[in-house]
């Protein structure tokens, strides 16, 4: 028998707490190479040796954290990425919610191609099956998908970036024109 073994409880606030500091840090200078160890440690009132018992280094670190948020993101938005989604406004008012409720460390994320290219394939997972329907192609599919994940990529972060005045109401509706 396999036994999970209970992690101690400063432990997991340590650790969130330099998460914590590292977002903070990042939203008010998006630029990851100023992040220094020394930076995250004052933030989060810890100490060195503290950072380095939990993380190799700075993109250790960075790396938990954008699991961290993609986990969450998946955990949040499981439920509503069922197969109608881009039909469903509520459902996609719901899941640009999201994004909006986290957009200042979104916006600093998306600077990377990495976290866009994971961002990308949740879209396109999400996608309608009834899409995969109407075209019998599997080269058109995967396009078409493609295509798609992209437009709504660029599109919430152009909603992030340049648009945040814009309601959620208003950037879900011009998703469903876009996929209809």
């Amino acid at each position: 028998m396999i036994t999970q073994k209970k992690q101690d409880p400063r432990a997991v606030r340590s650790k969130q707490m330099m998460k914590e500091a590292v977002v903070k840090i990042l939203i008010e200078n998006p630029d990851i190479s100023k992040l220094t160890v020394q930076k995250i440690t004052q933030r989060a009132e810890l100490n060195r040796a503290t950072f380095y018992l939990h993380f190799l280094d700075i993109n250790d670190l960075l790396k938990q954290l954008v699991y961290d948020i993609f986990d969450d993101l998946l955990l949040e938005l499981s439920p509503i990425l069922q197969i109608d989604t881009l039909n469903n406004q509520e459902q996609l008012i719901t899941f640009l919610d999201y994004f909006y409720k986290h957009r200042k460390i979104l916006a600093v994320l998306f600077e990377h191609p990495g976290f866009k290219k994971k961002l990308h394939m949740i879209l396109k997972d999400s996608i309608s099956i009834q899409r995969e329907r109407e075209v019998t192609d599997t080269t058109e599919i995967s396009l078409s998908r493609d295509i798609l994940a992209s437009s709504i990529l660029g599109i919430i972060m152009w909603w992030l970036k340049d648009g945040v005045h814009f309601s959620s109401e208003y950037i879900a509706n011009q998703i469903i024109v876009l996929y209809r």
